[in-house]
């Protein structure tokens, strides 16, 4: 198992205790915004399931996160602007 894993399981974990969970949520680089998009709605739907110190630490790592894919570029481009083409040359 990767520790992305790992750690991704552990925060959504109800079970485990919050330092940990906050701390594992503060660990991951780059944490899948499913992971934290669903976080940010369990809050709403079930106002006890998520501690408050969570749901801040998962909101502000949403908004980075969203910032620095926006920025990221998408594709490898060609100076004329064309797409580059694949090993396969589709």
């Amino acid at each position: 198992m990767l520790p992305e894993t790992a750690l991704s399981r552990l925060v959504e974990d109800d079970g485990a205790l919050l330092a940990d969970r906050v701390r594992a949520l503060k660990m991951l680089a780059h944490p899948p915004l499913c992971m934290l998009r669903r976080l940010l709605h369990r809050s709403r739907t079930e106002p006890s399931s998520v501690p408050a110190r969570l749901l801040a630490v998962a909101a502000l790592k949403y908004a980075k996160e969203v910032a620095y894919r926006k920025e990221k570029p998408k594709t490898a481009r060609k100076a004329d602007g064309r797409p580059a083409s694949n090993a396969l040359g589709v």
